[in-house]
């Protein structure tokens, strides 16, 4: 689904607010959840990362990112992203690849921005393509414990609820 759970928002919210960066990549932008969110609050330019093309129109997604790129993250070059965003979310997008290759991305985005928040569902939760997106499906299933252990040194804070777990990444932790 393009949309995710409500849980955890508030915390991901204040999170980007006491951050408050001046650039901002949505990894699996959806329907745009975090930035409907996040800018009207705080003004950073957004970029957008959305595999799923129909989504662009469905959504709306180009009023609500300055930079919008329709690509599949795993082959993205970040370095071709101009201005270079200094925080990350990958929000409801990391279950949809399998987990070695999702340890990879966090570790990329680690060397490559200051702050990481990440929201992802815990335990088991099956899904498969949703309105034809293959993208939607889940292919790997993660528990609290393995992303704070994936997220190591540098982890600055967490929280566990009923269907996700929310985490932040910092550099200067």
């Amino acid at each position: 689904m393009p949309y995710s759970y409500s849980e955890h928002k508030d915390w991901m919210l204040d999170k980007y607010l006491a951050i408050r960066p001046a650039g901002v990549i949505d990894i699996g932008a959806g329907a745009g959840t975090y930035a409907k969110l996040m800018r009207p609050h705080f003004s950073s330019h957004w970029t957008g990362i959305e595999a799923w093309a129909p989504y662009i129109e469905r959504f709306d997604l180009r009023s609500k990112y300055d930079l919008l790129i329709v690509a599949d993250v795993l082959y993205l070059d970040f370095g071709s992203i101009v201005p270079r965003p200094t925080f990350a979310i990958a929000g409801d997008v990391l279950e949809h690849i399998p987990k070695d290759v999702a340890k990879r991305q966090i570790a990329r985005l680690k060397g490559w921005v200051k702050d990481i928040l990440i929201s992802i569902p815990l335990g088991e939760m099956p899904q498969d393509s949703v309105d034809g997106n293959w993208f939607e499906r889940h292919l790997a299933t993660w528990e609290h414990d393995e992303m704070l252990a994936v997220l190591g040194v540098g982890l600055a804070d967490s929280i566990r609820g009923k269907a996700l777990g929310a985490y932040h990444w910092s550099s200067g932790a």
